[in-house]
């Protein structure tokens, strides 16, 4: 299985340090999950981080352009026939790129491999962080509504008491 990172990053692949970086900053906050709720973002997440723990680096990068140059040369035929055949099929595939390809570099595929392990280890941490900040943050909006309440509640008792007061004063 071989990934397009830079179709995962949105950037050509003659982008440079600055765009790649750019581009990882982007594609991280669109799709956060605080930005997405409801949708299971995890998979996307592990893919920009992979692809960004790639491109980032100029030796994996160099060892990756080589592999993609193979790659494109082998689907860049298929990927035009079959866009003729589905295109509806490809339209509904938002995120289609994973492609069924051997990657040929020992090297890289130990990069790719550590790098799928680091986006892994990276998203499960962040979303472990996210899980739990949210839950101190219920917990003090519920201790806050439950504080406010009462004091209305208190609020509400004394201007009665008060009210009753005066009416029996009159």
């Amino acid at each position: 299985m071989f990934k397009d990172y830079y179709k995962i990053l949105g950037v050509s692949s003659s982008a440079n340090n600055a765009e790649i970086k750019k581009a990882y900053r982007e594609m991280s906050v669109k799709w956060h999950p605080d930005r997405n709720p409801g949708i299971d973002v995890t998979a996307i997440m592990q893919d920009i981080n992979e692809a960004y723990a790639i491109l980032k680096d100029t030796a994996k990068r160099s060892r990756y352009d080589e592999e993609y140059l193979r790659f494109r040369g082998t689907f860049d035929k298929e990927d035009k026939v079959q866009d003729d055949v589905n295109t509806e099929k490809k339209r509904q595939s938002q995120f289609k790129w994973t492609y069924e390809y051997d990657v040929q570099d020992e090297n890289l595929k130990e990069d790719i491999k550590n790098a799928r392990e680091y986006a892994k280890k990276l998203v499960k941490e962040f979303l472990k962080e996210l899980k739990e900040s949210s839950k101190v943050a219920v917990k003090g909006a519920a201790t806050n509504a439950f504080n406010y309440t009462i004091g209305w509640v208190v609020a509400g008792i004394i201007l009665t008491i008060i009210g009753s007061i005066i009416r029996t004063c009159n």
